[in-house]
């Protein structure tokens, strides 16, 4: 993307646009540093504002290849990822009503069970919209709960652990839509700025 097309996403009034098609990446400014990291990301793909503070949501061709960039820009220019809060691959999306929301990720993960194996995982769920009508602890526990009875059916011995986990399942909401990743820990220990909220 070249600095024009930055700039005009970046001059948005309202700075706010629609998710983009096929959205596959989370970005979390830190306080204050929200046009920075909008300055930094539009190089390497379509991002744009959500309507929530510091919130880039993005679309890029290879998440491997976009975070290898990211810390090649760093190794040349210290303190270039510096506004960054968390960045989140995002490998399934959905739109959602919150009476449907559950069963839709439980669709959704259930083929990841085999993958988690015997290994300790947790699932963390962040919710921005429905204020009162979905709560991010109960769609943990709800999802803990599913997870912890496929992987027993499947003779394994599940342990659940905020503590050191090998996998995490990541559920970013956003109004009306739901991006999931299933983050590993060789990913988040390669790319620090992949945190888990």
């Amino acid at each position: 993307m070249t600095d024009s097309s930055a700039i005009s996403i970046l001059n948005l009034h309202p700075p706010i646009a629609p998710l983009p098609e096929g959205w596959n990446v989370l970005a979390t400014a830190k306080d204050h540093e929200q046009h920075r990291l909008a300055k930094r990301l539009c190089r390497f793909g379509d991002f744009r504002w959500t309507a929530y503070r510091g919130l880039l949501a993005g679309r890029v061709e290879d998440h491997e290849a976009f975070f290898a960039q990211l810390m090649r820009c760093e190794d040349a220019e210290p303190g270039f990822l510096d506004p960054v809060a968390r960045i989140l691959p995002i490998t399934h999306t959905f739109a959602f009503r919150p009476e449907t929301l559950l069963t839709q990720l439980q669709d959704t993960i259930r083929p990841w069970a085999g993958q988690i194996d015997g290994h300790p995982f947790h699932v963390r769920c962040e919710r921005r919209g429905h204020a009162g009508m979905l709560h991010s602890q109960a769609v943990e526990r709800t999802l803990h709960e599913r997870l912890r009875e496929w992987l027993t059916a499947q003779g394994h011995h599940p342990v659940i652990t905020f503590r050191d986990p090998e996998f995490v399942i990541a559920v970013e909401l956003i109004d009306t839509a739901c991006g999931i990743a299933m983050l590993s820990k060789s990913l988040w220990t390669r790319f620090p700025f992949v945190r888990i909220p």
